[in-house]
C-alpha cells in the first residue's frame, strides 16, 4: 500500500486571495465580501458564530497541512488485483470497473470531537482518493474503512488544519448552508450569503488551456478562466453549471475510459473553488440522457451518486441534480416518457447525494419553467403534470433527500405589473427560493430585461437569481438562435443571438448584476418582506406604474420601478411622525441620488400614513429607497 498526500487548493488560494472585487464598472465603489462596503456602518450583517482559532500547527506533527474549509487530497493505492470490469451478475446492469464498486470511507475526527465520514473515489488503476475540507481548526486524525480490500482498510494518519488566512469569504466564513428557520442562504458561521449566479450549462466545452478562436481573435489570454475571473470582479458569487460537454459518459457505466475525463473536469471545479465562487452544479449527464436501463439499476445510480459527491463534495458546491427535472422534465409534452412526477428517479438520486454528503451542501432539483412547475402548482398552466406541484414538495421527500431550496425558472413580465401568483407560492414555502434561470441576455431579452428580472426577483421574495448571457450560458449553442424573440419590450434578432462570448462578457447587464448586489449589501436584504401586488406598503399612482416593493417592517422601503414613464406612487404603512432618508438608486450606473428627509404627510387608501414619492428622474428604471432615521 502506498499513501500520497497533497493539497489541491491551498497554493492557488494564496494567489486568488489577492484579487479584489470591483462591482461598479465606472464607479469607485469596490465592495469586498457579502457584507463589505466602503462605509462599515452602512452595512448591517447578522452576527457570525466565532470560529475557533489557534497558533499554526507544527507541520512535522502531521501528515499534511491545509487551512479550514480548503480541500486537501489524500491518495491511497491498493495492492489487490482487480478485473477491468466487474461481473455484476446481470447483463441488464451497467458496466463497471471492479475498482469503481469499492466502498472506501475515511473518517476524520478533530480534537474538539467533530467527526466527518467522507467517501473516497476511484481515480484509475488501483488508485483511490479522498478529498477533505476541514471545518474546524486543529489536528484531525483519520481512519480508513474498506470491507473488501485489506490493503485499504484501517489506515490512519493526521491532517493539520490552520485557520484560513486569505480574503475569500467562502473560506473565511465556511461553506454555504441553510440554517433552520431561514429563507436565505448563510455561510457556516451564520453570515448571510448573497446568491448571484452566472450560467454555464456547457462549462466543460469552454477552453481551459487556450482562449479558443473567439478569444484569440479578441486578444484575450484564456476562455474559461477569463470568464470566471471577470465574473468574480463583477461581484458574482455563484457559478451555475450542467454536465453538457463533459467527455465522460455515465449513461453506460463507470470504467477506466471515464477517469481521464473526470481528471479534466477536476480542473474546472478546482479553478472555480480557487476563485472563491460557490459551484451550483448538476450531476452526471443532461436530464434527457437518463435511460430506462439506468433507472432500473438503482445500485448503479447510488454508486455514481456516491462517486460524484466523493469527487466534488469537498469544494464549495450546491447540488442541482439535472436540467429541469422537477417535476418530471416535461413528461406532459413528451420530452421524456419513462417517468412522471410520481415516480421521478431524480428524487432517489437526491437521497443518495444527501446520504453521502458529509457537508450537507444545499440541494435542489432544477425546476421546469414556472408555467409547468412551482411549489404547489400555483401559477402553472392547465397542462402541467400533476397540477404543477413539485416532486420535492412533501415533508417525507424533503426529509429523505435533504432538499432545502428551490431552483426556480421564472420569467417575470417586463411590460406590465404581472401576476404575483408564482412568487407568492415560493414565499409561502419555508425553503430558500432562488430564481435560478430566467431570460438570457441577447437570447430572450436584452440588457434592460436581464437587469430588471434580477430586481423583480429579489423584491418578490427570491433570495438570489441566476444571470445568463448569450454564448456563455451555452457555448457555441445553436439553440433558438435562428428565430427572432421578443421579451415584451425589445426584439432580439438572429444577428443579436450570434454575439460572441467575448462581447457578451462585457454586457452592461453583467456589471449591473453586481450593482444589485452592492445595493442590497447596504441594507439587511435577508430581512426584506415582499409587498407583492397587495398595495399595503406601496400604492401606484396609475396603471402606468410597474413596480415591485419590499420592506423591512416600517423602517426600510425598497421600490423598483420598471415602467417606461416617470410615474411612481405612494409609500404606505409608514410610522407617523418618523423621519426617513429618501434616495434614488440608479441600477444602470450604481449611483445614489439624494432626495432628502421626508415624512408621511398623507393617508393611504387603507388608512395608513403615506408619502407621495416624486416622479422618477427619467423614464428608465429606478429604485426608490426610504430608511427611517
Amino acid at each position: 500500500m502506498k499513501r500520497i498526500l497533497s493539497l489541491v487548493l491551498a497554493g492557488a488560494l494564496c494567489i486568488s486571495a489577492a484579487a479584489g472585487l470591483t462591482a461598479c464598472k465606472d464607479n469607485t465603489v469596490t465592495p469586498g465580501g457579502d457584507n463589505a462596503t466602503d462605509d462599515p456602518k452602512a452595512t448591517a450583517a447578522a452576527t457570525p458564530v466565532p470560529i475557533p482559532t489557534g497558533p499554526d500547527i507544527d507541520p512535522s506533527s502531521v501528515d499534511a497541512i491545509t487551512e479550514t474549509w480548503v480541500a486537501t487530497e489524500l491518495t491511497f493505492e491498493s495492492t489487490k488485483e482487480y478485473a477491468s470490469r466487474a461481473d455484476r451478475g446481470d447483463t441488464k446492469k451497467m458496466a463497471m470497473a471492479e475498482q469503481a464498486m469499492i466502498i472506501l470511507d475515511v473518517t476524520f475526527t478533530c480534537e474538539d470531537g467533530t467527526s466527518l465520514t467522507i467517501p473516497a473515489f476511484w481515480d484509475g488503476e488501483n488508485v483511490f482518493k479522498v478529498r477533505f475540507a476541514p471545518t474546524r481548526y486543529g489536528v484531525w486524525t483519520y481512519t480508513t474503512k474498506c470491507d473488501t480490500d485489506d490493503s485499504l482498510n484501517g489506515l490512519t494518519g493526521k491532517v493539520g488544519a490552520n485557520t484560513y488566512k486569505g480574503n475569500l469569504d467562502i473560506y473565511k466564513h465556511g461553506f454555504v448552508t441553510v440554517k433552520e428557520g431561514n429563507k436565505y442562504f448563510t455561510y457556516d458561521d451564520g453570515t448571510p450569503f448573497f446568491y448571484l449566479g452566472d450560467t454555464h450549462w456547457s462549462m466543460c466545452s469552454e477552453e481551459i488551456d487556450s482562449p479558443g478562436a473567439a478569444g484569440k481573435k479578441a486578444g484575450l489570454p484564456s476562455h474559461f478562466q477569463y470568464i470566471v475571473d471577470k465574473r468574480v470582479s463583477q461581484g458574482f458569487t455563484v457559478y451555475q453549471s450542467e454536465p453538457i460537454g463533459m467527455k465522460f459518459d455515465l449513461t453506460n457505466g463507470l470504467t477506466i475510459a471515464d477517469i481521464k475525463y473526470f481528471k479534466e473536469t477536476d480542473r474546472y471545479y478546482q479553478y472555480i473553488a480557487e476563485k472563491g465562487l460557490v459551484h451550483a452544479n448538476a450531476q452526471f449527464f443532461f436530464a434527457s440522457a437518463l435511460t430506462k436501463k439506468n433507472i432500473d439499476d438503482p445500485e448503479y445510480l447510488q454508486l455514481i451518486s456516491r462517486y460524484w459527491v466523493a469527487r466534488f463534495g469537498a469544494y464549495p458546491v450546491m447540488w442541482t441534480l439535472a436540467q429541469e427535472i422537477d417535476n418530471d422534465f416535461y413528461s406532459e409534452r413528451g420530452d421524456q416518457k419513462i417517468y412522471t412526477f410520481k415516480d421521478n428517479p431524480w428524487v432517489k438520486i437526491a437521497e443518495y447525494n444527501h446520504k453521502y454528503d458529509a457537508y450537507s451542501h444545499p440541494l435542489t432539483g432544477h425546476q421546469e419553467n414556472a408555467g409547468m412547475t412551482t411549489v404547489t402548482g400555483k401559477g402553472t398552466s392547465k397542462e402541467a403534470s400533476g397540477g404543477g406541484i413539485s416532486a420535492f414538495f412533501s415533508k417525507e421527500v424533503t426529509e429523505a433527500t435533504g432538499h432545502n431550496w428551490w431552483g426556480t425558472q421564472w420569467s417575470p413580465s417586463l411590460n406590465s405589473q404581472g401576476s404575483d401568483a408564482v412568487p407568492k407560492d415560493y414565499w409561502a414555502s419555508p425553503k430558500v427560493a432562488i430564481n435560478y434561470e430566467s431570460r438570457y441576455c441577447y437570447l430572450w431579452t436584452k440588457n434592460f430585461g436581464a437587469r430588471a428580472q434580477g430586481w423583480i426577483s429579489l423584491l418578490n421574495g427570491f433570495m438570489g437569481y441566476g444571470y445568463g448571457a448569450i454564448d456563455i450560458w451555452f457555448y457555441n449553442s445553436t439553440y433558438n438562435v435562428n428565430e427572432e424573440s421578443n421579451d415584451g419590450i425589445e426584439k432580439i434578432t438572429p444577428a443579436d443571438k450570434r454575439t460572441s462570448w467575448t462581447e457578451a462578457i462585457e454586457f452592461e447587464s453583467g456589471y449591473q448584476a453586481g450593482y444589485l448586489r452592492y445595493f442590497m449589501q447596504q441594507i439587511e436584504w435577508w430581512k426584506l418582506v415582499p409587498d407583492f401586488n397587495d398595495k399595503v406598503s406601496f400604492m401606484p399612482s396609475s396603471t402606468e406604474t410597474f413596480y415591485t416593493c419590499a420592506t423591512i417592517g416600517s423602517d426600510t422601503y425598497v421600490v423598483y420601478f420598471y415602467n417606461k414613464t416617470t410615474a411612481t406612487g405612494s409609500v404606505c404603512n409608514m410610522i407617523e411622525g418618523a423621519e426617513y432618508n429618501a434616495r434614488w438608486f440608479n441600477p444602470r450606473s450604481c449611483d445614489f441620488v439624494d432626495i432628502g428627509t421626508v415624512k408621511a404627510t398623507e393617508t393611504s387608501q387603507k388608512g395608513t400614513p403615506a408619502y407621495s414619492a416624486p416622479e422618477k428622474p427619467d423614464a428608465e428604471d429606478w429604485v426608490l429607497i426610504l430608511t427611517k432615521k
